[in-house]
């Protein structure tokens, strides 16, 4: 005759109501890959607004089409994009356009991805 010990026993994974049974893929959103090449891309066409003196352009455009479906490389070059846009900002022009930024529409989504860089 087997014997079960009963003490390993996961009780959990019988009732169905159990966290034990949650799919946690559906915690994860489903993200679009975005290739090394679109990165680029957009990373050239942010670089010509700068260029162009429109750093608050550049930085709008930056936040607001971060990579998170790229690979390491497209997150790396992206996150250069960023960084050369904030060097170019002068302090006392960087706190009216985060304000301006902050009161537009979809501001705090992009302040909070510009907070992921920082």
């Amino acid at each position: 005759m087997a014997t079960i010990n009963w003490r390993t026993i996961k009780i959990d994974l019988l009732d169905p109501e159990s966290s034990s049974n949650f799919d946690i893929t559906s915690l994860a959103p489903s993200i679009a890959p975005v290739s090394a090449a679109e990165v680029q891309s957009l990373s050239g066409q942010i670089k010509q607004l700068l260029r162009g003196g429109d750093a608050e352009g550049a930085l709008r455009g930056a936040l607001e089409n971060a990579p998170y479906g790229g690979d390491t490389g497209a997150k790396e070059v992206h996150l250069a994009t960023v960084v050369e846009i904030l060097q170019s900002i002068k302090q006392s022009e960087m706190s009216p356009m985060l304000s301006r930024i902050y009161g537009s529409e979809s501001g705090i989504e992009a302040l909070d991805v510009l907070m992921k860089y920082l």
